[in-house]
């Protein structure tokens, strides 16, 4: 038969179990009361971040979180939800930091034309909003059919926004065949900032990003660059 424990090895245990309860017992209650605090604590600072077009204020007024608001209360979802309300905005992130700052990280709808047929700006995704304010943005003067039009938009996404800004306006200038059938009805003129007339379609768009490389081989002339077809045969007639 194995030894009896002796009265003093169970004295020692005893003594062991009782250190690891009392230590339990504190790092709960120091969590207690940590999480209690933590639920008093207030948002010390809002910021937003990725936002050009809607204010800093604009965006914080809409999510309802100002410096009486329990940092650890508040539900993420619920103020983004109140912040795409906003059709400017398309996406809503909110990130806590230890400092107990709340930040509000956005991507914009960006306004890309201003629809002159409607008094209306059209946005990134294709909404339109009303015009409230000026954004530096090229104006379509014409009438454009609403299929035409929401392909251009998704075109025009894909031109550098440098690019967008040098274009003052545009005219929707589909190219006809004489019995007035189409040959191209994607057609668009752009009147440029620097006097150039450029003629694009929705299917080329994306040599517009090549357009200041293509004015500086023309040398300082202005004219009518056609570039419709593509990078390489673009053609260009001086006025």
């Amino acid at each position: 038969m194995g030894k009896k424990e002796s009265t003093k090895d169970k004295t020692i245990k005893r003594k062991l179990n009782l250190k690891k309860v009392f230590f339990l017992v504190c790092f709960l209650l120091i969590v207690f009361l940590v999480v209690k605090f933590s639920l008093k604590i207030k948002v010390k600072e809002i910021y937003v971040d990725g936002n050009k077009f809607v204010t800093d204020k604009d965006i914080i007024n809409s999510s309802g979180l100002d410096k009486n608001t329990i940092f650890l209360k508040f539900s993420a979802r619920k103020v983004c939800n109140e912040v795409v309300k906003n059709p400017f905005i398309e996406t809503c992130k909110i990130k806590r930091d230890l400092s107990f700052a709340v930040r509000i990280v956005v991507t914009e709808n960006a306004p890309v034309l201003l629809y002159f047929p409607e008094s209306k700006v059209i946005l990134s995704n294709g909404d339109k909003v009303n015009l409230d304010s000026q954004y530096g943005i090229p104006t379509l003067i014409s009438v454009v059919p609403e299929e035409v039009l929401d392909k251009f938009i998704v075109g025009l996404n894909k031109v550098n926004s440098d690019i967008i800004r040098s274009v003052s306006e545009i005219e929707y200038a589909p190219s006809v065949k004489n019995k007035g059938e189409y040959i191209d009805k994607e057609r668009f003129m752009l009147s440029m900032n620097d006097g150039n007339i450029v003629y694009i379609n929705i299917r080329n768009i994306e040599v517009l990003n090549n357009y200041t490389k293509i004015y500086a081989s023309i040398g300082d002339k202005k004219g009518y660059y056609n570039l419709d077809s593509d990078f390489e045969n673009y053609y260009f007639k001086e006025f």
